[in-house]
């Protein structure tokens, strides 16, 4: 049975819960050629991790954002500073050990992205007891209000079901819960009831156990989700758009983006955070996920996980269509 998906109180504020903290880079050489020496010169530099991506971009929307980061060291301490900084309210956990850098290197020549991605410090019980605690104190205060967003990988020692005791916790309140993660921990999250599902095709497809394909498999996959119980079910398509299943089970089409830029990376967050902002704004849930469309074209443009220009997204939507695809 799929979540609720259309709670009482109007969406307020998001709540972001990043167990894999990072600090994330993204550098630029004219050509990157194994074994030889590069000086790169260095296009961002921002606190990441999906979770943290999706904060940062719905607060440069409008939102009002907060966030509940793992972080430890040196790094840690600069994650915490950069978030306030960007208007993201912060309620840290503190580990042991040092927070995780991840580096994307931009090859001019060819436009790819070759990402190098750190293991972050180990979460052990202690660990996540205080993440739980985190997360129930920020829910004290407008729980009816709030979305509790998780993504991203597991730390080292997490649970396998964190994200399903997340989803769990933030239901008990009344808060939404809005999952975007792959493999086992998304089967074990949808399982809890979550109000939103937001995946890749990939993440879909391996999901539910189905195949990756066009837009009809795409689809299936996000129904798939929702009877798994998800209540809406947005799955991105990259370049070929998204498509979003709503909570009364139509499937929509979004997109394709109008404008590819070259810095991929960060998109699908974008996408979950014009979504959850264009609800706030009192957007029904297609025309939610065209925007979190023209948030994700937005995102690619220039370098910086999450750091949306608004301008761009008013110019993008426009030309992003919306078409209901069966029904």
């Amino acid at each position: 049975m799929p979540a609720s998906s259309t709670p009482a109180a109007p969406l307020r504020r998001l709540v972001a819960v990043a167990l894999n903290a990072s600090v994330d880079k993204i550098a630029a050489v004219e050509r990157l050629e194994p074994g030889q020496i590069h000086r790169p010169v260095v296009l961002s530099v921002v606190a990441g991790g999906k979770a943290l991506n999706v904060a940062r971009a719905a607060a440069g929307l409008g939102m009002a954002a907060s966030a509940v980061p793992v972080i430890a060291g040196h790094a840690g301490a600069w994650i915490e500073e950069a978030l306030a900084s960007g208007g993201v309210a912060v309620r840290p956990v503190r580990v042991a050990g040092e927070t995780r850098e991840c580096l994307s290197i931009l090859d001019r020549s060819t436009g790819r992205l070759t990402e190098l991605y750190e293991a972050g410090p180990g979460l052990d019980d202690a660990g996540w007891a205080a993440v739980d605690a985190a997360v129930r104190a920020e829910l004290e205060t407008d729980p009816g209000g709030a979305v509790v967003v998780m993504s991203g990988s597991l730390p080292p020692g997490a649970p396998a079901d964190a994200y399903a005791r997340l989803t769990a916790q933030a239901r008990a309140t009344g808060a939404r819960a809005a999952v975007d993660v792959g493999g086992q921990p998304l089967a074990l999250a949808a399982a809890a009831r979550p109000w939103l599902v937001k995946v890749n095709a990939a993440e879909a497809a391996q999901a539910t156990g189905l195949r990756v394909g066009g837009e009809p498999e795409a689809v299936a996959a996000a129904r798939a989700l929702r009877l798994a119980g998800a209540g809406i079910t947005l799955v991105s398509r990259g370049i070929h758009g998204a498509v979003v299943v709503d909570e009364d089970d139509a499937a929509w089409r979004v997109g394709p983006p109008p404008e590819l830029g070259p810095f991929s990376v960060g998109s699908g967050d974008s996408m979950l955070a014009g979504f959850l902002a264009a609800v706030a704004a009192g957007h029904p849930t297609a025309e939610a996920a065209r925007r979190g469309s023209a948030a994700a074209a937005a995102n690619a443009l220039h370098p910086g996980q999450g750091e949306i220009d608004r301008a761009d997204v008013d110019r993008l939507l426009p030309s992003i269509t919306l078409d209901r695809i069966d029904g």
